[in-house]
C-alpha cells in the first residue's frame, strides 16, 4: 500500500520455518523417525510400505540383471538356482542390517556414525552371505544329482561351487559382497534422506496452509466488528434523533448484511457478482444513515462479474472512502467504484472527491486499508498489490486493487453492463 509519497505497496514474502522432526544427536544431525510419509496433497504413505516395495523389487531387478549376465556362460536354469539363491540370501541379511540401522538412527546417531556401521556391518556380513550361498548351492546340487538329465546341465557350475571355500571367502568375493552391502546401505540412508526431504517440505507446506487460512479468516473476521461498530451508531444516532423508521430499515438491512457476511467468513475468495451484493447492501445501510450526503457510482465490466476476488475486499475500502472522503466535508461527497479487466490483471479501483491528501496532510488509512493489504499478501504474494493516494486527476482519494484475473465459472449472457447510482 502506498503512502502520500504515491510508493507502491510492498510484497511481505514470509519463507517456511525449519520443521525437522526427529531425535538430535550429538554433532547436531537430525535423524527422522516418523512411519508415515507427508504427501504436499496432504495424503499420508507408509514408510514400511514403500520399504517392502523398493526392497523386493530393488533386489528382484538386480538378480534378474545378473541372471541374464551368466545365461550365455552357464545356461538358463543353472543360473536361475545361483542368482536365486544368491538373491535370496542377500535378501534377507540385508532386512537385519535394517533392523540394526533402524536402532542406531532411533539412538540417536548422527550420519556420519550410521555410515561408519554400515560399512563395519558390511564388512563383517559379507562372509555370511558368502558361506549361506556356497552351502545352499551345494545343497542343490546334491539334489539335482538324482535327475539325470540336469547333471550335465549343471556339471560346469558344479565344478565352480565346488572348488571354492566352504567356510571363507577369497579376499575377491569378500569385496564383491561387502560392496554390495555398502551399496545397499548407501541407497537405504539415499532414498530415507529424500524421503525425510519430502516429508519435511510437505510438513512446511501443509503448516503455511493452515497459518494462512487461519490468518485469513482473522483477517477477514475483523471486518465485521469494525463495521458493526460504526454501524450501530448510526443506529443509535437515528434513535435519539426519533427517526425510528430508518433506524428500523437499518436495523433490517444490517441483519441481513451481518448473515450474508457470517455464511463467506470460512471462503476465502467470491465471484466479483456477489462481492458487489455486499457493497449494494453495505450502501444501502450507510444511505439511509446519511441520505443525500452521500452519493456513489458503482460501475463494473459484465465480464468481470464471474472473476474471483477476496471476500469482502470492497467493503473496507467502501467505507474508508466513505468515512475518510465523502463525510469528511460537510456538505458530503461522491464515491466512485469501478471494476475492469486488463488482459489478465483485475483493476479494482475505490475513488472519493473528498480532501485526499491536502497541502502536507496526512490520509487516515485505517483499519480497512491495512487489512485489505495483509489480505492481499496472504492470498496472492507477489501476484496482486495495491496503490493508495491522491487522484491522478481532481479532488479526492484512490485506492487501485490489482489482482490475478481467474474465472469462477460462466457469466450469464443476458447481464448487461451496470452504473448503479446510490
Amino acid at each position: 500500500m502506498t503512502e502520500p509519497g504515491g510508493r507502491a505497496l510492498e510484497s511481505l514474502v514470509r519463507g517456511p520455518r525449519d520443521l525437522t522432526p526427529g531425535c538430535p544427536s550429538t554433532d547436531g544431525t537430525s535423524i527422522t523417525t516418523t512411519k508415515q510419509i507427508s504427501l504436499a496433497s496432504g495424503r499420508t504413505l507408509s514408510k514400511a510400505t514403500l520399504f517392502w516395495v523398493l526392497h523386493f523389487g530393488g533386489w528382484f531387478g538386480f538378480g534378474l540383471f545378473v541372471w541374464a549376465l551368466n545365461v550365455p556362460g552357464i545356461g538358463p536354469l543353472p543360473a536361475a538356482q545361483e542368482e536365486l539363491l544368491w538373491v535370496a540370501c542377500g535378501f534377507t541379511l540385508t532386512l537385519g542390517l535394517r533392523q540394526i540401522l533402524q536402532r542406531a538412527g532411533s539412538a540417536g546417531w548422527s550420519y556420519t556414525s550410521l555410515g561408519m556401521l554400515a560399512l563395519a556391518l558390511s564388512a563383517l556380513v559379507a562372509p555370511i552371505w558368502y558361506v549361506l550361498h556356497v552351502w545352499l548351492m551345494r545343497a542343490g546340487f546334491a539334489v539335482v544329482a538324482h535327475w539325470p538329465a540336469l547333471t550335465a546341465m549343471f556339471a560346469r557350475e558344479v565344478r565352480e561351487t565346488l572348488a571354492l571355500p566352504r567356510w571363507w571367502p577369497p579376499i575377491g568375493h569378500w569385496m564383491m559382497f561387502t560392496s554390495l552391502l555398502v551399496t545397499w546401505c548407501s541407497l537405504y540412508f539415499g532414498i530415507n534422506a529424500m524421503l525425510d526431504l519430502e516429508n519435511e517440505r510437505a510438513r512446511a507446506v501443509n503448516a503455511l496452509k493452515l497459518a494462512d487460512g487461519a490468518r485469513l479468516r482473522a483477517l477477514q473476521s475483523q471486518l465485521n466488528p469494525h463495521f458493526l461498530f460504526n454501524a450501530l451508531n448510526g443506529i443509535a444516532t437515528l434513535v435519539r434523533d426519533g427517526d425510528r423508521t430508518r433506524a428500523g430499515d437499518m436495523v433490517d438491512t444490517l441483519g441481513e448484511f451481518l448473515r450474508a457476511t457470517l455464511q463467506k467468513l470460512d471462503t476465502p475468495e467470491i465471484p466479483v457478482s456477489e462481492e458487489l451484493a455486499f457493497v449494494e447492501q453495505y450502501l444501502r445501510i450507510q444511505r439511509l444513515r446519511y441520505g443525500g450526503h452521500l452519493r456513489v457510482s458503482v460501475d463494473a465490466d459484465p465480464e468481470t462479474y464471474a472473476a474471483l476476488v477476496p471476500t469482502l475486499i470492497l467493503q473496507p475500502l467502501v467505507e474508508n472512502g466513505v468515512r475518510h472522503g465523502v463525510l469528511a466535508r460537510p456538505q458530503g461527497g461522491a464515491l466512485f467504484v469501478s471494476i475492469r479487466r486488463r488482459d489478465e490483471v483485475l483493476v479494482l479501483t475505490v475513488e472519493d472527491d473528498g480532501p485526499g491528501v491536502g497541502d502536507g496532510g496526512a490520509h487516515p488509512y485505517g483499519v480497512g486499508l491495512t487489512n485489505t493489504a495483509e489480505r492481499l499478501d496472504a492470498l496472492y504474494g507477489d501476484d496482486a498489490h495495491m496503490t493508495a493516494g491522491a487522484r491522478p486527476h481532481g479532488r479526492g482519494f484512490a485506492v487501485v486493487v490489482f489482482l490475478p484475473y481467474r474465472q469462477a465459472g460462466v457469466v450469464p449472457a443476458e447481464r448487461e453492463r451496470v452504473a448503479v447510482a446510490v
